[in-house]
C-alpha cells in the first residue's frame, strides 16, 4: 500500500470517528469558530478605524495648528475670542490665522429643510482647508466686512437641500434660521472635519455673518492657524502659547485658559489608540482560539481514553504509530478546519451587520490567511500531544482495557 493510500485511508477513518460524535466535534470547535471570527474583524475594524482617521484629517496639513477654548480646571470661562486672531497673526513661524466659529441651525429650500452646521470663519479659511470649489466663488473679505449674506455649500448639504451634490445652487437662496442667504459657491465632496466641523455637512459664511446673524453666543469658538513649515510648528506653538497668556492676563503659575494642539501629535494619537485597541481585541481573538485549542486537547485525550481498545485492535493487525499519530492530528486539524471555515461564513454575517449600522469597517484579504494560519498552528499544537499519547500506547496494553 503506497503512502498516498494509507494517508486517505488515515484521512478518512479520522473523518468517520468525528461524523460519529457530531454534536461533540462541533461544540469542541466551537472556540475555533468564535476565534478565527474575531481575527477577521478584529482586523476589519481596525482598518475601518485608520480610514476613518485619515478622512477626518484629510482636511488638514501637517503644519496645520488647532487652538481651542476648555474651561480651566478652576472651571472659569476660557478667554479665548475673536482678538486674539489679531493677536496671533503678527507670530513670523504662521502663514495663516482664521477664526472658526461653528454650530447647527435649521435650513431649508422650496420645502427641504434639515438641521446642518454652520462654520463662520476668513476667506483664508480655503486655504487652510484645502477647499476646492466645484461651483462659483468662497467669500471675500469685503464680504465679510459688509456683512453679506452669502454662504457656500458644502457637498452634503447641497444634497440634502438641492437633491444632488453637483445641483446647479449658485444664485440660489436658502433659509438659515429665519434669514435668506444667496449661494454663491459650492464645495467639491471632502470627506474630512475641521476640529468638530465636518466639512461636506456644513455650509460656509463670513464670520462677522455667522456671529451677527446666525450664531452669535451659541456658537464654539475655535482659532486654526498654519506653520510655515513642519520644522517652525515647534516654535509657532511656543509663540502661540506666550501671546494668548499675555492677551489673557494668565500670570505665572495659572493654567492656561486655551489648547495647542498640531496635527501631526493629533493624527500620531488618534493612530496610536486606534492601533491600540486593534492589538488588543486582537489579542482577544488569539485568546479565545487559545481556548479553542484546549478544548481540542481535551476532547482528544477523551477520546483516546475512550478508543484505547480500538487502537490496541488497529497497532495488533498492523498499523504503525505514525498511522496513529497521523489520524489524531487529522482529527485536530479536521475540527480546526471546519470550525474556521464556519467563523469565516459567520464573519461575512457579521462584516454585513456592521456596514449596515454604518460602523466603519474594511475586510482586508490577508486577515484571513491569518487567521487561518493561526487556527491550524494551535489545532497542530493541541493535537499532536494527545496523537502522541494514542500512538505511543502498548497494543498489548490496549487490547486489554475495558
Amino acid at each position: 500500500m503506497t503512502s498516498t493510500s494509507i494517508i486517505l485511508k488515515t484521512f478518512r477513518l479520522a473523518w468517520k470517528s468525528l461524523v460519529a460524535n457530531p454534536t461533540r466535534s462541533f461544540l469542541t470547535m466551537l472556540g475555533i469558530i468564535i476565534g478565527s471570527l474575531t481575527i477577521v474583524i478584529v482586523v476589519a475594524l481596525g482598518q475601518g478605524a485608520k480610514k476613518e482617521i485619515e478622512q477626518q484629517y484629510s482636511s488638514l496639513s501637517v503644519t496645520t495648528i488647532l487652538i481651542n477654548a476648555p474651561s480651566t480646571v478652576e472651571g472659569a470661562k476660557s478667554k479665548l475670542s475673536y482678538k486674539d486672531v489679531s493677536e496671533l497673526t503678527p507670530i513670523q513661524s504662521l502663514l495663516i490665522v482664521v477664526p472658526q466659529l461653528s454650530g447647527r441651525v435649521q435650513m431649508q429650500y422650496q420645502g427641504n429643510s434639515s438641521n446642518l452646521a454652520v462654520l463662520g470663519t476668513d476667506p483664508g479659511f480655503q486655504t487652510l482647508a484645502n477647499l476646492n470649489l466645484l461651483q462659483g466663488r468662497f467669500f471675500t473679505s469685503e464680504d465679510d466686512e459688509q456683512r453679506n449674506k452669502v454662504v457656500v455649500l458644502g457637498a452634503v448639504v447641497a444634497e440634502e437641500l438641492f437633491g444632488s451634490r453637483t445641483a446647479d445652487v449658485v444664485g440660489k437662496s436658502i433659509m438659515v434660521g429665519k434669514k435668506e442667504y444667496q449661494v454663491i459657491g459650492l464645495l467639491e465632496y471632502k470627506g474630512g472635519t475641521v476640529g468638530p466641523t465636518t466639512i461636506d455637512d456644513s455650509i460656509f459664511t463670513p464670520y462677522s455673518v455667522a456671529n451677527r446673524y446666525i450664531l452669535g453666543i451659541n456658537g464654539r469658538f475655535n482659532i486654526n492657524a498654519q506653520a510655515k513649515d513642519v520644522a517652525s510648528i515647534p516654535t509657532a506653538i511656543d509663540e502661540i502659547s506666550t501671546v494668548l497668556r499675555q492677551s489673557h492676563n494668565l500670570k505665572p503659575g495659572m493654567n492656561d485658559d486655551f489648547r495647542v494642539r498640531d496635527m501631526g501629535t493629533t493624527v500620531s494619537s488618534a493612530v496610536g489608540s486606534s492601533r491600540t485597541m486593534a492589538i488588543l481585541l486582537a489579542a482577544v481573538g488569539i485568546v479565545v482560539l487559545l481556548v479553542g485549542g484546549i478544548g481540542i486537547m481535551n476532547i482528544m485525550y477523551v477520546t483516546v481514553t475512550e478508543r484505547t481498545k480500538e487502537i490496541g485492535i488497529r497497532k495488533a493487525i498492523g498499523a504503525k504509530e505514525e498511522h496513529i499519530l497521523i489520524q489524531f492530528l487529522f482529527e485536530a486539524l479536521i475540527m480546526s478546519l471546519l470550525g474556521y471555515i464556519i467563523g469565516i461564513i459567520f464573519s461575512f454575517l457579521v462584516y454585513y451587520l456592521l456596514i449596515k449600522f454604518e460602523i466603519s469597517a474594511i475586510a482586508v484579504w490577508w486577515s484571513y490567511f491569518l487567521s487561518l494560519a493561526v487556527t491550524l498552528g494551535i489545532g497542530t499544537f493541541f493535537g499532536y500531544y494527545p496523537a502522541q499519547k494514542a500512538a505511543k500506547l502498548n497494543p498489548i496494553d490496549a487490547l486489554r482495557y475495558e
